[in-house]
């Protein structure tokens, strides 16, 4: 029995453009919308795709083009696995690169920590889809969720606090990066 967590190609936006605060949803809104690289990942991401029970996708476009690239089509598309929000920023007056904006909604996110909105939401979201991830896992043998960043980042502490533990990983959060759960099984004193 295993989970594994696949995080999508590359995608096609230039992250390096200048904006304000304000822009920032609009540069998501485009970056949920935008096409991916299309390179192949490493055998070992295809090996574990294709030899996965069951694989399963955020609902986001960039996850289902992902697998389309090594020709797999999810069982399932579930919003359950969908990017996490970030906090809100706001304001005109300053331009940094998305990639920055980016860098600084997460650590507002970690700032607030269990009181921020955003986080308890999201850590609501990951105990859902550990349940279902779980439930599939047991049915199926395995299951491959090919998702986003901040979710599985998400997805993979909740899955330790059960128990599971990461067991193989390869690029983390980097696109096409991955990680291999298996159930902890308790020795008998």
């Amino acid at each position: 029995m295993k989970i594994i967590l696949i995080r999508h190609a590359k995608v096609l936006l230039d992250s390096r453009q200048k904006i304000t605060a304000s822009q920032m949803n609009s540069w998501v809104e485009a970056y949920n919308h935008a096409l991916i690289d299309r390179t192949l990942p490493g055998k070992e991401v295809i090996s574990l795709i294709k030899d996965a029970d069951i694989v399963l996708a955020s609902s986001l476009l960039r996850t289902s083009d992902s697998l389309s690239v090594v020709g797999v089509e999810p069982i399932e598309k579930n919003s359950l696995f969908d990017e996490i929000d970030l906090p809100e920023a706001k304001g005109t007056w300053l331009k940094l690169s998305s990639k920055t904006w980016l860098l600084l909604r997460l650590m507002m996110l970690a700032d607030f920590g269990k009181k921020s909105k955003v986080y308890i939401e999201a850590k609501q979201r990951a105990k859902e889809a550990i349940e279902y991830l779980i439930h599939v896992a047991n049915t199926h043998g395995s299951v491959a969720l090919v998702g986003n960043g901040g979710m599985h980042w998400f997805v993979g502490k909740e899955l330790q606090r059960v128990d599971w533990k990461c067991v193989e990983k390869d690029g983390g959060s980097k696109n096409w990066g991955y990680k291999v759960y298996h159930k902890n099984k308790r020795e008998k004193s």
